[in-house]
């Protein structure tokens, strides 16, 4: 278990890299549109390429193949919706919204398993949301006069990054995720060409630069994470890998401090470790599988 708890952390730390990457994308002139499209380009051409050269598992049977469309449409509707509402939104109200992905997995747990979590893990959900709320550091009054729309899109994006964590927790171990990861993302590139047609993309890959950038942000937002979650959750269940996931959000702060020099204040510092914490409380301190000794037989 701790294992797969391990692989959900660093899927979801790659996540928190990307936008740092993509503020010096689009410094050196690559669009959100172009970067959205090399992403998923080269990110297919990986996947295949993997997938080719190691076992392919079990056949995918049934449905196997409408979890795999599902995925699917879900990562492309995360990229979408959430792109698109930042056209509008600040990005510290963005991640807000996005950020709302850790109780809809605790809420579709509930609804389909019909199982409360405790009283712990709600503590622990409590705790991430106070953490976020310091670590976007978000100014007052900068959620005031917020098209609706544009917030229904970010809260569209956290539904959508739900769905696939959840729906993710019922793919077939037996089944290659190499192959799997690769029709998923071959399945979420044909949506976002239709959200995003690839005439920007085109003209762009005339300079080298796009592969490099578009080569970190594919690497970091859909190769590595795609791998590891189809692996690791599974394993887990969607609800804890949606806790798991909201180590995105210090990772981003990290990034942004590492990579384009931000100034990080305190307040945002106690942010990443109140969220720390509240996955600690949630998952690690109360997890069964690791807290708990086994019963000898």
């Amino acid at each position: 278990m701790a294992l797969y708890m391990l692989m959900m952390l660093m899927a979801s730390a790659c996540y928190g890299f990307v936008s740092p990457i993509l503020r010096l994308s689009y410094a050196h002139g690559y669009s959100a549109s172009a970067m959205t499209d090399i992403q998923y380009v080269l990110a297919f051409a990986v996947l295949w390429v993997i997938a080719l050269f190691t076992p392919r598992g079990a056949r995918i049977r049934g449905k196997q193949w409408w979890l795999i469309l599902g995925i699917g449409l879900a990562n492309a509707a995360v990229s979408y919706c959430y792109y698109q509402a930042l056209t509008v939104l600040p990005a510290s109200f963005g991640i807000i919204l996005l950020f709302q992905f850790a109780w809809m997995t605790v809420v579709m747990d509930i609804i389909v398993k019909r199982k409360w979590p405790s009283a712990t893990k709600w503590v622990g959900l409590a705790i991430i949301f106070l953490g976020t709320g310091l670590a976007v550091g978000m100014k007052r009054g900068e959620w005031q006069h917020m098209p609706l729309w544009a917030v229904g899109l970010g809260l569209l994006s956290a539904l959508s990054y739900a769905i696939n964590l959840y729906l993710s927790e019922y793919n077939d171990p037996a089944v290659s995720p190499q192959l799997r990861s690769a029709l998923v993302v071959s399945v979420a590139m044909l949506l976002i060409f239709i959200a995003f047609p690839p005439g920007p993309m085109f003209r762009a890959m005339a300079h080298p630069g796009i592969y490099y950038w578009g080569g970190w942000v594919a690497l970091l937002s859909q190769i590595l994470p795609t791998l590891l979650i189809l692996i690791a959750i599974p394993r887990i269940g969607g609800r804890m890998a949606g806790v798991l996931g909201t180590i995105e959000l210090p990772t981003a702060v990290v990034g942004a401090w590492l990579i384009n020099q931000e100034s990080i204040t305190w307040l945002r510092w106690s942010g990443v470790g109140l969220i720390l914490l509240g996955i600690l409380v949630s998952e690690v301190v109360q997890s069964p599988k690791l807290s708990r000794p086994t019963k000898a037989a």
